[in-house]
C-alpha cells in the first residue's frame, strides 16, 4: 500500500483521514502545517501521495504545492488537495500542479477512492 503524507490542520479532520487511509492499509504520517510537512518530506522517506489543506497556519497549502514543485527531488509526487474553501483561482494553485481536489466536508469513500487512484 502507499505511504501518504497528510497535512492537515484540524485534528479532527486529519484523524479521520488517518484511521480511513489506515483501514485500507496504508500508511499515513500527520502534520498540522506545511512546514512541518516539507520538513518530513526532507528527512524522512519521500511520500507516495500528498493530501493538503489550503488554509494552514503559516505557510498555507498553495505554497506547499508551489514549493514542492520548484524542488526537484519533490516535484513528482501527487498532491490531493482536500479543502473547505470555494476553489478560486486565487487560492488554488495551477490546474497542472496538483492531481486531486476534494471539497469538505467529503464523503469518505470519496476520499478513499481518490487515494487508491493516485497511488495505483
Amino acid at each position: 500500500m502507499a505511504y501518504v503524507l497528510v497535512v492537515e490542520d484540524n485534528p479532527t479532520i486529519g484523524l479521520v483521514i488517518e484511521v480511513a487511509l489506515t483501514d485500507e492499509g496504508h500508511h499515513v504520517e500527520l502534520r498540522q502545517n506545511a512546514m512541518d510537512g516539507l520538513v518530513s518530506m526532507y528527512n524522512n522517506l519521500l511520500p507516495d501521495l500528498v493530501l493538503t489543506d489550503l488554509q494552514l497556519p503559516g505557510m498555507n497549502g498553495r505554497d506547499l504545492i508551489i514549493k514542492m514543485r520548484d524542488d526537484q527531488r519533490l516535484q513528482d509526487i501527487p498532491i490531493m488537495i482536500i479543502t473547505g474553501s470555494i476553489p478560486a483561482p486565487e487560492i488554488l494553485p495551477s490546474s497542472d500542479q496538483y492531481q486531486g481536489l476534494l471539497i469538505k466536508p467529503f464523503d469518505l469513500d470519496d476520499l478513499i477512492a481518490a487515494v487508491a487512484n493516485l497511488t495505483a
